[in-house]
């Protein structure tokens, strides 16, 4: 979906003639992609920045001429059209408010700047299911680095044998299982074969099988 919103964006505001906005749209995220991976190892920077700078090196690449301020307004305008477009899966709040129901305590641990995380949960209505929430943008850190995760048991006074983290790829729990936590993977499209050597402990098609996962861990 982020694709497509860079690719709305590009032909919005770069209308030229004999344009290959999907061709663009995919160098875009392929160049935003590596900066990314750059910043999981190295210097931090924000989402939002990653993606500018992956646009004008892209353009400059191109010859096509951007100013700074038509740059970071693309940039703004594709992260706002992915917070409208942004869906949840049928069963995720049903799932949350059984878990909440039962006493757990719930936290949110994602790789975006604060705006965009905010106004996801703002358009789901689901600020009030987390007790902690963990976002990039302010502990100026990705996943899988093990102080997100860290961070998030502090602030529930949790040790990790006694949490358990949900993710949808290996690299996402990546640091979760470094420091102990039970992992989930959530693989609703294929259930793929590990591809990095990271197996998780549960790897399920629905978010809806967790309770059922938690009373297992419960009855060890």
């Amino acid at each position: 979906m982020l694709a497509l919103c860079m690719q709305d964006s590009l032909k919005k505001n770069l209308p030229y003639a004999n344009t290959d906005y999907k061709e663009l749209a995919y160098a875009w995220g392929y160049q935003t992609h590596q900066l990314f991976m750059k910043a999981r190892e190295k210097e931090f920077m924000s989402a939002q920045k990653i993606h500018l700078q992956a646009l004008k090196q892209l353009l400059r690449t191109e010859s096509i001429p951007v100013t700074d301020r038509q740059a970071h307004s693309m940039v703004e305008e594709v992260w706002q059209a992915f917070i409208e477009r942004n869906k949840i899966y049928p069963d995720t709040i049903p799932t949350l408010q059984k878990l909440k129901q039962s006493g757990y305590r719930l936290g949110i641990i994602t790789d975006c700047d604060l705006d965009v995380a905010e106004g996801i949960l703002q358009k789901h209505r689901l600020m009030n299911f987390f007790d902690v929430k963990i976002i990039s943008g302010e502990i100026r850190a990705y996943k899988p680095s093990s102080i997100m995760f860290c961070k998030a048991l502090e602030l529930v006074d949790c040790s990790p044998n006694k949490g358990i983290y949900v993710g949808d790829s290996e690299i996402d729990i990546k640091g979760a299982k470094e420091i102990g936590l039970v992992t989930v993977i959530v693989d609703r499209e294929t259930m793929r074969t590990s591809q990095m050597g990271i197996v998780p402990d549960f790897r399920i098609n629905m978010l809806s099988e967790i309770p059922k996962i938690l009373l297992t861990l419960d009855n060890r």
